[in-house]
């Protein structure tokens, strides 16, 4: 091969300067590696079609409500069959929600599990054009309300769990109380909804319920070939209006015509890549320039490193060139010189990459879309391959360039001068040190105004005390709690049992946890007595079911009014709302004026009187306005719409603090009280509120720690290229600096002389920097929660930070300089 006798000379050459070469190459690896596991992700996240049948023309159904000021609002059963029946433009639709169910085998011996549950209408796989595995799909009979029981499986829990025993077809499995046969097993990885589903269960939609229920189910759709979104979401607008024909009635004393003059919904159709990526495009595009950037800084200094061993190397090419080598060799042996050094790089890199990737697989943020697909495919190893070409063919053409314009006769005569001359590559090196200063910058400020807004998100009251509070989950299967009394009395003995256990201060319960989707529920109030929302759907409200201990547990003040009593002792017809609400609907941040005064969840429904205002609470996010809620209480009513007794409670237990030691050690002897009450209930999602807290800011802190760990590369690269440059222009200055110091110069005064070069180069590279970051700081604000992108803090933080690097990197040369012999500098010479 042509090239080979290049590389054999190559490696060769390299090997006399092993510093040189692992130094390059382990920059190269820093720099390649961190590309390429960002490229894997960023390739299986957003790049990747999704592993569905032809999903081009696979979109997501969502409705707008302008009226109200709600995007994005999902499907009811109403308009759902709606849809199926007449729109002309689609091969299919299918409802979903994700959840979770309680699982146990009576009689093996396993412990009852609380599994992620997919609920999904038989329609979905056809939908996806996916199958399983081993079985079959649910059949129509199945998906219907109170049909014959099955489930679904997924490739992960076969295994896991049943041994991947081949005689699973048949087998039994008690489901929320429930018996069901196993029908299927996925394939191994499909995954649809939410991240780690193990089960599928019949969702069981009525066609012939009475009401239609809000919009609580997520859809997608299949487009017919050469339908366009736009031609099928014109579709949906022309059927919308029909629904009162499908389901006449929406909700008790609530028509579907009435939520079509009040809501105004509005046919949104998105491609379902949208909305399985979510909002993480910003982040991940924000992390591939971050691991760009310390490319660049690696390439940069590797380059330099290359242009000092070449002008090292001058006068030895210039010999051979004189003896007839040709200018094209010479240059080729600095390209092979380059290749060898990417190709070593670039192997390492691939494992490295791989070892990041699953790194990231186990312990990146969980809400992380695609996280289980994640992995070194081809195409990403592919990436790697052109990527390390690319490098080397950059880090090389720097001092190819410089090289192939250095005169024969010139490169003799300066090195007969023993490098006292040759001061031009200087600048080129300086170039690229400013460069590298430039670059370090942007991620520094970067990272500082990220950390600058995680220090306001933790400066944030979130309107309650997470701090030695502990919380864990239960659902109670309905098979086993038939009626609402029955919820509420076990959840009453569980509250009043755990609340007896030796370190606990208060326990409370409640359907939904601030800074966490579980339980979610989002309903309009109408205040009674207020004709102005008669024609109109009054702003959403978060409602939440709770006991009296639960504001106690979570130290949330009661600013107005009363608590809820005891959970054996609450009253149906009490409310409790927000401070927020008060002001929304009675113009009272007080809250007296909202006591007394009456609310329905709907006109039709019945009647509440507010007894009682408490304190707001950040419940959706940190950065979010505090939400508007309205609390009820847990006791059984007729009416399960209107806020009945909810199966699916969290325990929230505040512990005694420093004497109780870890709220997590509670979280045993609480489990041995609901075993001792329900063998057959499992608890989940045991957390301390401080955790959910965390969790609340892990996608920004995932972002902080994967730039911040480039700023520390960046910061380090320069800092290395600043002192390799500042120690090569001492070696150059060699003969004058002897002759400064003999003509009677202090050796303080050469030393800062020489510092000063150093910090020259890093203002250039600080200026140059600022202007690069004032265009990339507009990409970063949807990032940001209280700074602005120009906060001086951060700014000046950044360039203080390099500034005092650079001085470090600048004196150790300088000083070196400084005890240069003058005798022995100009005997050399």
């Amino acid at each position: 091969m042509p090239f080979a006798q290049p590389l054999r000379f190559a490696w060769r050459s390299l090997r006399r300067t092993p510093a040189f070469t692992a130094t390059a190459a382990l920059t190269l690896i820093i720099g390649i590696g961190a590309t390429v596991a960002i490229f894997a992700v960023v390739n299986g996240v957003l790049l990747k079609p999704l592993p569905y049948g032809n999903p081009e023309r696979l979109v997501g159904a969502w409705h707008d409500l302008p009226a109200i000021g709600i995007g994005r609002a999902n499907q009811s059963s109403g308009t759902y069959f709606t849809y199926q029946r007449l729109s002309r433009s689609i091969d299919g639709i299918a409802a979903y929600q994700d959840g979770a169910s309680n699982v146990s085998e009576p009689g093996s011996g396993t412990d009852p599990q609380r599994l992620a549950t997919g609920f999904i209408t038989a329609t979905l796989l056809p939908v996806l054009q996916v199958s399983p595995a081993i079985g079959r799909n649910f059949s129509d009979d199945e998906d219907r309300a109170n049909g014959p029981g099955a489930v679904i499986i997924s490739d992960a829990l076969w295994r896991t769990r049943f041994g991947s025993d081949a005689r699973i077809l048949g087998r039994t499995l008690d489901v929320n109380g429930r018996t069901r046969e196993v029908i299927g097993i996925m394939p191994r990885g499909f995954a649809f909804g939410a991240v780690g589903n193990q089960l599928w269960l019949p969702l069981g939609l009525d066609p012939n319920a009475t009401f239609s229920g809000g919009f609580n189910y997520n859809s997608v759709v299949r487009l017919k070939a050469g339908v366009t979104i736009e031609t099928a979401q014109r579709d949906f607008a022309t059927v919308l209006p029909r629904s009162v024909e499908i389901m006449p009635n929406f909700a008790p004393g609530f028509t579907m015509q009435m939520l079509l003059d009040q809501a105004k919904p509005v046919p949104s159709l998105t491609p379902l890549r949208a909305d399985v990526i979510g909002d993480i495009v910003k982040t991940l595009w924000m992390v591939a320039a971050a691991a760009g950037l310390v490319l660049l800084v690696a390439c940069a200094n590797v380059a330099n490193l290359i242009l000092v061993r070449a002008d090292g190397r001058q006068r030895e090419l210039a010999v051979r060139e004189a003896l007839g080598a040709g200018r094209a060799r010479v240059l080729g042996h600095f390209l092979a010189e380059s290749v060898v050094i990417a190709g070593i790089a670039g192997a390492a890199a691939i494992g490295l990459a791989a070892a990041a990737v699953r790194v990231l697989v186990r312990f990146g943020p969980q809400d992380m879309p695609r996280l289980t697909e994640l992995g070194m495919d081809p195409t990403t190893v592919l990436f790697a391959i052109a990527l390390t070409a690319m490098v080397a063919v950059v880090c090389s053409v720097i001092p190819a360039l410089r090289i192939g314009r250095v005169h024969m006769y010139s490169a003799l005569r300066e090195g007969g001068r023993a490098g006292t001359a040759g001061r031009t590559q200087h600048r080129v090196r300086g170039a690229l040190v400013a460069a590298q200063i430039a670059l370090a910058l942007v991620v520094l400020a970067g990272s500082g105004l990220l950390v600058r807004t995680f220090q306001r998100l933790n400066a944030v009251q979130p309107g309650f005390a997470a701090d030695n509070v502990v919380t864990l989950w239960l659902s109670l299967p309905a098979a086993s709690y038939q009626g609402d009394s029955s919820l509420a009395r076990f959840y009453a003995q569980l509250r009043g049992r755990v609340a007896e256990l030796p370190g606990v201060q208060e326990a409370g319960l409640t359907s939904r946890l601030p800074l966490m989707e579980r339980g979610g529920n989002s309903s309009p109030i109408y205040p009674s007595g207020d004709p102005s929302y008669e024609r109109q759907v009054p702003p959403l409200q978060l409602i939440t079911t709770v006991d009296g201990n639960y504001f106690r547990a979570m130290r949330i003040p009661v600013i107005a009014g009363r608590n809820f009593d005891r959970l054996e002792l609450q009253r149906p017809g009490d409310a409790i709302v927000s401070r927020a609400t008060a002001i929304q609907f009675w113009k009272d941040s007080t809250g007296r004026a909202a006591i007394g005064q009456r609310m329905r969840q709907l006109p039709g429904g019945p009647e509440y009187t507010i007894i009682g205002v408490v304190g707001d609470v950040r419940d959706t996010s940190l950065t979010s306005a505090v939400a508007q809620v309205s609390y009820f209480p847990q006791v059984a009513e007729r009416d399960t719409l209107m806020g009945s007794a909810r199966r699916q409670m969290a325990l929230v237990i505040r512990t005694a603090g420093v004497g109780g030691g870890d709220p997590l050690s509670i979280a045993s002897a609480v489990q041995g009280v609901v075993r001792e009450l329900d063998p057959t209930l499992p608890t989940f999602d045991v957390r301390p509120m401080s955790a959910v807290l965390r969790a609340s800011t892990a996608r920004l802190t995932f972002v902080i720690i994967i730039l911040g760990s480039a700023a520390v590369v960046t910061l380090l690269l320069g800092a290395i290229g600043l002192y390799g440059v500042m120690a090569y222009l001492v070696t150059l200055r060699t003969r004058e600096l002897g002759v400064r110091i003999a003509l009677g110069a202090q050796p303080a005064a050469v030393a800062a002389m020489m510092a000063r070069q150093g910090l020259t180069l890093t203002a250039i590279g600080i200026v140059g920097g600022l202007g690069l970051f004032a265009l990339v700081a507009r990409f970063l604000r949807s990032f940001l929660f209280g700074v602005a992108p120009t906060d001086p803090v951060a700014l000046v933080g950044a360039a203080l930070t390099l500034i005092v690097v650079a001085a470090v990197a600048s004196w150790v040369p300088a000083r070196r300089a400084a005890r240069v012999d003058p005798a022995n500098a100009l005997r050399a010479e």
